[in-house]
């Protein structure tokens, strides 16, 4: 990042909006003396999020990028989107849905494609998934769902006869800090375009009622099923050591008790010796 070339950026940016330095330091919330530093390259310890505020206060869109080896990096941001495309289409297999991946679409020279087009013919639900592993541009993101949302319906029921009377569109994200500060930290913005959340949309998807639009957290694991659903909720079971202790004890005391009683042997208090001797019980897993 060329912290100079940032900075001489930001700087006529805000001589050109004809503002002064305390103008841009009240927008962002911060001190005339961290928009003076940002704007000599010195950024220091200026966080991202001051960054993103002084860039809002001059209505700019700040952009942070990052190389890595060349196309492994775009190799790895792939893998990671599958990766979680997989969990999402598994998950609405699960809870009945028809599932269609990379649907592509064309109505009047708006096109493109939806990462999971999905529907349920019993409530003539259809549902339209977005996923992100990386939060770029979010006003982009929030423009290309909404077109998504409005177009596709009309395509499909054009094409695939599904005329839907339940309709939702879905932001699906990596269920990490960092993307549940950035959604928080442009709470106006999702509160308007997007206003669900995982209980919500989870809510939605077993019983698809209505227009939903929202964002999903989805952790990328296949140990708990998060959609609580038809057939898709599982449960694991883990029991603690403790627990495992009190059963092997138990099962101690039970078979002690069982070879005191038992009146074949030789000793009411010594089990019979057998060729089963020598054999460790094991407590019940």
């Amino acid at each position: 990042m060329d912290r100079v070339h940032l900075g001489t950026t930001f700087r006529a940016i805000r001589l050109g909006l004809g503002l002064r330095q305390a103008d841009v330091a009240a927008r962002a919330g911060t001190s005339q003396q961290t928009v003076s530093r940002v704007e000599r390259g010195r950024f220091g310890p200026v966080s991202a999020d001051a960054l993103e505020a002084k860039a809002e206060a001059i209505e700019a869109d700040l952009t942070i990028g990052l190389r890595w080896r060349g196309p492994k990096l775009a190799r790895l941001l792939d893998r990671r989107h599958a990766q979680l495309q997989d969990r999402v289409v598994r998950l609405l297999s699960e809870a009945g849905w028809e599932v269609r991946v990379e649907e592509s679409f064309n109505h009047f020279g708006e096109r493109g494609s939806v990462d999971i087009l999905a529907w349920r013919p019993d409530c003539r639900a259809l549902l339209l998934v977005e996923i992100k592993t990386e939060l770029v541009d979010l006003q982009d993101t929030v423009r290309t769902l909404d077109v998504k949302a409005r177009v596709v319906p009309r395509v499909v029921s054009s094409e695939h006869g599904w005329a839907a009377r339940a309709i939702a569109a879905v932001l699906v994200l990596p269920d990490a800090n960092i993307h549940r500060a950035a959604v928080a930290r442009h709470g106006a913005l999702f509160a308007a375009a997007l206003p669900a959340r995982n209980r919500e949309v989870r809510r939605w998807i077993a019983e698809p009622r209505g227009l939903l639009r929202g964002v999903w957290f989805l952790p990328n694991t296949h140990r708990v099923s998060t959609v609580e659903g038809r057939g898709c909720t599982q449960r694991v079971s883990r029991r603690s050591k403790r627990s495992r202790g009190m059963c092997a004890r138990a099962a101690e005391r039970r078979t002690s008790a069982a070879t005191a009683r038992d009146p074949t042997t030789r000793n009411p208090t010594e089990p019979k010796s057998s060729a089963a001797d020598g054999l460790q019980l094991l407590p019940p897993t």
